[in-house]
């Protein structure tokens, strides 16, 4: 019979015949794990009867983690990594070899910017960008020598959702493969894979986790790709230790909960922010000023817990900052607790050098991501840090 996703999230993944009869899968804590003799050993090593070995192949924690996400995301396969840059790097560095071109979005975090323009460049790869919400510039940009498009939906810290149908349609037609960050959907509003997508990474720490408690990043894919990266994963050994596997399991029962409570209070904000004079622009999948919103609501079945706002100015973006009194001033999203910052003052100024797009960090723009607060304490905080700047 095939579950719901609130079923799978507390119950994929994870094995009922458990050696102790805990209800919560165990927490391995071991580097190595011994063989009874040698024909044991012989058996696993020609691939008769495959099993732990050494922690950094594999360990019985991380393993089921890695189930769960690829049951939740509808892979085939995945590896699950030290961190979400861990697992972008990974992958590009296994993809791509000197000579290829690399096609990213203008719009992505800034450290994978880095990774693309700085460091695989260094390796031979060619990187160039397109715009964001513009299939077209895709289109336009492909070259006899192009391997992967590599975009984010929705984007970092625009929240613009791309039309991965019509990206898949083209990359397909070239035989490129499309890789999608897609952290700030998480598989509870948006299934890239379904649509097409080769392979899906997020990271780990945001919404799966979901508890601002731990590092994680998670490559999901078919199996002949995973298989791949896998190898250079192996060698290059950023795995994810057995505790934080297990307080990830931990995190992801509660992700379909947590996601809808923080969809709705985010969706409202975006909508009260949006009829606030002191706000220039608010950036929301569903807010019918922002490019693909159409596409955003036939794509996703949510639109996520982070809102971002335009107050104009760097100054007021820091005093809005400072007047609130229940998120805390901190770099990242999706967790228990709500978590603000004004933007510009976090992203390096380098970063518009760095790409060849339009992609530009407004001076005035806050990053707002929602918790488990209540929302009228959330809603009220944030009307009182209007007042304060107006």
């Amino acid at each position: 019979m095939s579950k719901q996703i609130r079923t799978r999230a507390v119950h994929s993944g994870e094995k009922r015949d458990r050696l102790s009869r805990g209800v919560p899968t165990e927490v391995s804590l071991t580097s190595t794990f011994f063989f009874r003799d040698s024909e044991e050993l012989q058996r696993h090593k020609d691939g008769i009867e495959l099993r732990e070995e050494y922690g950094r192949y594999h360990n019985p924690t991380r393993t089921a983690a890695e189930r769960t996400l690829a049951d939740l995301e509808g892979a085939e396969d995945a590896i699950l990594c030290s961190s979400g840059m861990y697992a972008i790097g990974v992958t590009l560095l296994r993809i791509l070899k000197p000579g290829d071109h690399l096609i990213v979005l203008d719009e992505l975090y800034h450290r994978t910017q880095e990774l693309c323009h700085s460091v695989l460049v260094k390796f031979g790869v060619e990187v160039s960008s397109v715009q964001s919400c513009d299939v077209a510039s895709l289109r336009g940009a492909i070259k006899e020598n192009t391997r992967l498009f590599l975009f984010e939906s929705p984007t970092n810290p625009h929240l613009y959702v791309q039309d991965i149908e019509a990206i898949v349609a083209i990359c397909k037609e070239r035989k490129i493969k499309t890789m999608v960050d897609a952290t700030l959907g998480s598989p509870m509003n948006v299934l890239p894979l379904k649509f097409g997508v080769d392979i899906v990474v997020h990271s780990c720490t945001k919404y799966l986790a979901g508890h601002n408690d731990l590092l994680a990043g998670v490559v999901l894919s078919r199996k002949s790709i995973i298989a791949s990266v896998r190898e250079l994963h192996f060698t290059l050994g950023g795995v994810l230790d057995a505790h934080s596997s297990y307080l990830l399991i931990r995190g992801i029962k509660t992700l379909p909960v947590r996601i809808a409570h923080q969809n709705s209070v985010a969706a409202s904000i975006a909508n009260f922010l949006s009829l606030q004079p002191a706000v220039r622009r608010v950036f929301y999948p569903s807010i019918a000023s922002q490019p693909n919103s159409d596409v955003a609501k036939r794509q996703m079945t949510g639109f996520g817990g982070v809102v971002s706002f335009d107050l104009g100015s760097v100054d007021a973006a820091k005093k809005f900052v400072d007047a609130l009194t229940i998120p805390y001033i901190a770099p990242s999203l999706g967790g228990t607790e709500s978590l603000v910052i004004p933007y510009s003052v976090v992203v390096p100024p380098t970063l518009e050098e760095s790409t060849s797009g339009d992609f530009k960090i407004e001076p005035g723009l806050v990053r707002l991501s929602v918790g488990l607060e209540d929302q009228d304490d959330l809603m009220e905080d944030v009307a009182r840090a209007l007042r304060a700047i107006s």
